[in-house]
C-alpha cells in the first residue's frame, strides 16, 4: 500500500474519531486546562488589587454576635447592620459598601416571626446617611411561571444602570422570568411600617444601587466564571462585580455608564470587560487568594467595642482602613449557604469570588482565550503529526518520543504564555488528542499490517527531469562524456525570500513551494525548457540541452513572461483564501536570461551525477538575475539574447555594464512584453529614457538628466533605474570621467 493511499485511510477513519472525541470532551479538558494552570501556575497578577476588602460573617463572627451583642442565631437582627455601617464611616469614607446578603423579608423581632419594624427603620436611616450602600437581588427562572413577573416601578426608574449602544450586545443573553429584592423600606424612603405602593417611583432612592450577586456553575459544579451585566425586561441591571467598577471610578457627576463594544466586551470608563459569547467573563483567580483585605465581622465588632470604651489602639480593623475602599459584607459561615466550590477552594465564599472578579477587571486581569482558528490548527497539528510520524517513520525512539516532546513542548508554552500573558492554551486538549492518535496509529500497524515487514524501495537522490531520463536511456554516455552546445540559461529567484519563510510555520513554508515551483516547472517543460535544479527558492533552467531547441532564447523569454504573469494569478489566489501571510500577497521574483556556448552533461562522481551546465555564459546569466535588484526590474536579459528576440520582443536598454569575474562589458536589457502587447505609457516612459542612456553615453549629463525626469515623470511611478542613472550623471557632472571612458559600469559585487 503506498503512503498517500495510507494516509488517506487512516484519515478516512481517525479524523471523525477525534472530531467525535473533541465534541464529547473538548470542553472538559479546556476547564481542566484552566483548572491547573490557575491551581498551579497562577497567571500575570499574583495578588488581587488593594483597594478591595471583604468583611466576612464566619462562624466566629457568629460566636462572637451571640456573647457579646446577644444577637442570637443567625439571619442577625437588622439593627446589627446599622452599626456596622456607622463604624465603617465613622473617619473615612468608601467607595461603595455591598451587601451580599438578600433583604428579601421584614426582620423577625422574635421566634415567633413578628415584624421588627424598628430594627429595619434604623437600618434605613444608616444606608440612607452612607449614601454609598449597594443592595443585593437576584434573578431567576421559573419553570412553572409562564409569564414575567413585572419589576417595581422604583426597580427599573432608579436603579437599572444606563446602558449606552445595548443593540450592539451580540452575547447569548440569560433568560430570567423572576426575581428576589429587597424589601421597599431598604431601598426607598418609605416608613417600614408600610407595605410596597404603586408611587415608589416617586419616592428618594437611600440604596446606592442593587447589583446581582447570582453565579453559575460549570456542569461539573465549579465555579469558573460570573455573568456581568443582567437583562430584566429591558432593563438592565449591574452583577456586583461591574457596580463594583462604576463606584469605583464615580466621581461628582455620578458612575460612568456602561457601553457595549464589539458585541463581546462591555466598557465602563476606560475599563474594558472582554465576555464569552454567554456574556460571561472567566474568573482568573489569584494564586495568593484575597487574604490581605478579608476581615472577619468578629475583628469589627471588637474594634467597634474598644472604640466605645475609649480605646483607639491595637484595633484589629481600624475605621480609618476603609478610605477609597469596595467593600463587600457577606458571609462565610457553613450555616449561611453561600460557599461555592471552585478550581482553588472547594468551598471558596461567594463574597470571595467577588471580591476576585472586581480585582480582575481594575486590574485588566484578563484571561485571553484561544482564537478558534489557532484552536483548529493545534487540533490538526496534535492529530496529523503523531499519525504521520508513527505510520511513517522507520525509527521506533522517534515514534515513541515525539508524543512525548510535543507533550512537552505544548505544556510548558502553555505554562509560560498564561504566566507572563493570561493567555489560556487548553494544552490537555491536545495531549490528549495527541495520544488518541498515537495509539490509534499504533493499533492501525498492529490490526491492518500486522508483523509483515515494509518493504522499501531505494529512493533517487536527485528529482531529474524526464527529458533527461529520456536522453540518458538513449545515449547515456555521450551525456556523461558532456559537450559545447549553445543554450539560453535560465535563473529565477524569489525576492526577499527570507522574510517570508520566517513568517511562515515548516509545514506553510513546504506548502508554499511546492505550488510555486510546481506552477513555474509546468511553465518551463511547456516551452521546451529543461530542469537543471532546485536551489532553495531558486530554479535553475536550460534552454536549448539536452535536446536543441529550436530559437530557444525566444522560447526562453516567452516562459519568463508566462511566470509573471503566473504569479499574479497566484497572489490573488493567496490573498482571497487567506493562505500562508500577508508577504506572500506581493510576491515576486526576478529572472536572468543569457545565450551563448556552455559546456552541458553529466556531472559528478560515477556513482552519483546529475545533469548540468556550466561556464562564463551560465555566470552571466546568474549575475543578471542578481543585477536585476539594483535596478528595480523583474527580467533581465543579456544582449545575446536581445539581438535574438529584439524583433518579436520589447524591451529596455538598461545600462552598459561589466559584472564581477568579466573582463568586458555587456548591455543589459529589461524584458518587458511581448511586441504590440506594451501599455503605451510604459512605451512613452522607454523610449525617454533611453534617449537619456545614450545622452548619458555622450556624457551630456544635462540633457540625460533631463530625458530621464521625463521619463519619471510619464511614468508616474518611482523607477530604480531611472534613479540609478540620474545619480550617475550627477556624479560624473562634479567628478567626470577620464577620456577613454566608454559608459561601462563596473559592478563590484555578485
Amino acid at each position: 500500500m503506498t503512503n498517500y493511499k495510507k494516509l488517506l485511510l487512516i484519515s478516512s477513519i481517525m479524523i471523525p474519531v477525534v472530531i467525535i472525541m473533541l465534541l464529547l470532551s473538548g470542553s472538559f479538558f479546556s476547564r481542566k486546562s484552566y483548572d491547573f494552570l490557575t491551581v498551579n501556575i497562577g497567571g500575570v497578577y499574583k495578588d488581587p488589587h488593594p483597594d478591595i476588602m471583604l468583611i466576612l460573617i464566619d462562624e466566629n463572627s457568629i460566636v462572637y454576635g451571640e456573647k457579646v451583642f446577644s444577637l442570637g442565631r443567625w439571619p442577625w437582627n437588622r439593627s446589627i447592620y446599622s452599626e456596622i455601617l456607622n463604624y465603617i464611616h465613622l473617619t473615612e469614607r468608601p467607595k461603595a459598601v455591598f451587601f451580599d446578603i438578600l433583604f428579601s423579608e421584614a426582620s423577625d423581632s422574635t421566634a415567633l416571626g413578628t415584624k421588627d419594624v424598628m430594627s429595619d427603620s434604623v437600618f434605613q436611616q444608616s444606608i440612607y446617611e452612607a449614601e454609598n450602600v449597594y443592595h443585593n437581588i437576584v434573578f431567576s427562572y421559573d419553570d412553572e411561571r409562564k409569564e414575567i413577573n413585572p419589576l417595581p416601578a422604583d426597580m427599573k426608574s432608579k436603579f437599572s444602570v444606563n446602558v449606552q449602544d445595548p443593540k450592539k450586545i451580540r452575547y447569548k443573553r440569560v433568560r430570567m422570568n423572576d426575581f428576589t429584592i429587597p424589601i421597599p423600606c431598604l431601598r426607598v424612603a418609605q416608613p417600614c411600617e408600610h407595605e410596597s405602593s404603586e408611587e415608589l417611583e416617586t419616592v428618594e432612592a437611600i440604596a446606592r444601587g442593587m447589583s446581582v450577586a447570582s453565579f453559575k456553575p460549570d456542569p461539573d459544579g465549579l465555579h469558573r466564571q460570573g455573568h456581568i451585566l443582567f437583562d430584566y425586561q429591558n432593563s438592565f441591571f449591574p452583577s456586583v462585580s461591574l457596580a463594583a467598577v462604576q463606584a469605583y471610578f464615580s466621581n461628582e457627576e455620578g458612575s460612568p455608564d456602561v457601553r457595549v463594544i464589539a458585541g463581546q466586551k462591555l466598557q465602563v470608563g476606560d475599563v474594558d470587560i472582554p465576555l464569552d459569547k454567554s456574556g460571561n467573563y472567566l474568573i482568573n483567580y489569584y494564586k495568593n487568594r484575597v487574604i490581605k483585605n478579608s476581615y472577619s465581622m468578629s475583628a469589627l465588632f471588637e474594634s467597634a467595642n474598644k472604640i466605645q470604651q475609649g480605646e483607639d489602639t491595637n484595633l484589629k480593623l481600624h475605621p480609618d482602613q476603609f478610605k477609597d475602599k469596595i467593600i463587600i459584607i457577606g458571609c462565610s459561615a457553613v450555616g449561611c449557604q453561600d460557599l461555592k466550590s471552585t478550581p482553588v477552594d472547594a468551598r471558596m465564599p461567594g463574597p470571595e469570588i467577588h471580591a476576585t472578579l472586581i480585582s480582575n477587571i481594575l486590574q485588566g486581569n484578563h484571561i485571553k482565550n484561544t482564537p478558534v482558528l489557532l484552536h483548529y490548527f493545534l487540533v490538526l497539528f496534535f492529530i496529523l503529526i503523531p499519525v504521520s510520524v508513527i505510520l511513517f517513520s522507520r525509527f521506533q525512539y522517534v515514534k515513541i518520543g515525539l508524543p512525548v516532546l510535543l507533550s512537552l513542548l505544548i505544556g510548558g508554552v502553555s505554562i509560560a504564555l498564561f504566566h507572563y500573558f493570561n493567555f489560556l492554551l487548553p494544552f490537555l486538549s491536545y495531549i490528549v488528542i495527541g495520544f488518541v492518535s498515537v495509539g490509534f496509529s499504533f493499533g492501525y500497524q498492529s490490526i491492518i499490517e500486522g508483523k509483515e515487514k515494509r518493504k522499501y524501495s531505494k529512493i533517487l537522490g536527485n528529482l531529474v527531469d524526464p527529458q533527461i531520463v529520456k536522453e540518458a536511456l538513449n545515449d547515456l554516455e555521450s551525456l556523461r562524456a558532456g559537450s559545447e552546445a549553445l543554450i539560453t540559461p535560465f535563473f529565477s529567484d524569489i525576492a526577499g525570500f527570507t522574510s517570508i519563510s520566517e513568517k511562515l510555520l515548516p509545514v506553510e513554508l513546504g506548502a508554499l513551494l511546492n505550488e510555486y515551483l510546481s506552477e513555474m516547472t509546468i511553465i518551463l517543460k511547456e516551452h521546451q525548457g529543461t530542469l537543471d535544479k532546485y536551489i532553495g527558492d531558486a530554479i535553475v533552467g536550460i534552454f536549448g540541452a539536452p535536446l536543441p531547441v529550436e530559437n530557444h532564447p525566444l522560447k526562453a523569454a516567452q516562459a519568463s513572461l508566462a511566470m509573471m504573469q503566473k504569479i499574479v494569478t497566484l497572489r490573488a489566489k493567496w490573498k482571497q483564501e487567506q493562505l500562508y501571510c500577508p508577504e506572500v500577497y506581493d510576491m515576486h521574483f526576478r529572472i536572468g536570461l543569457n545565450t551563448g556556448m556552455a559546456k552541458v552533461g553529466f556531472m559528478g562522481t560515477k556513482e552519483l551525477a546529475s545533469y548540468t551546465m556550466m561556464g562564463d555564459t551560465v555566470n552571466l546569466a546568474a549575475r543578471l538575475e542578481s543585477a536585476a535588484k539594483d535596478y528595480g526590474v523583474s527580467l533581465l536579459i543579456s544582449d545575446t539574447t536581445y539581438q535574438v528576440i529584439k524583433s518579436q520582443m520589447f524591451t529596455r536598454l538598461l545600462d552598459y555594464v561589466r559584472v564581477k569575474g568579466k573582463e568586458t562589458g555587456v548591455k543589459i536589457y529589461e524584458l518587458i512584453s511581448a511586441k504590440g502587447e506594451e501599455d503605451k505609457k510604459i512605451a512613452q516612459a522607454t523610449a525617454a529614457y533611453e534617449e537619456g542612456f545614450s545622452q548619458y553615453l555622450h556624457r551630456s549629463w544635462k540633457a540625460a538628466m533631463s530625458a530621464l525626469a521625463e521619463s519619471q515623470n510619464i511614468r508616474e511611478t518611482e523607477d530604480k533605474a531611472t534613479q540609478l542613472l540620474i545619480e550617475r550623471c550627477r556624479w560624473y557632472q562634479k567628478n567626470p570621467p577620464e577620456k577613454d571612458w566608454n559608459g561601462v559600469f563596473v559592478r563590484t559585487h555578485k
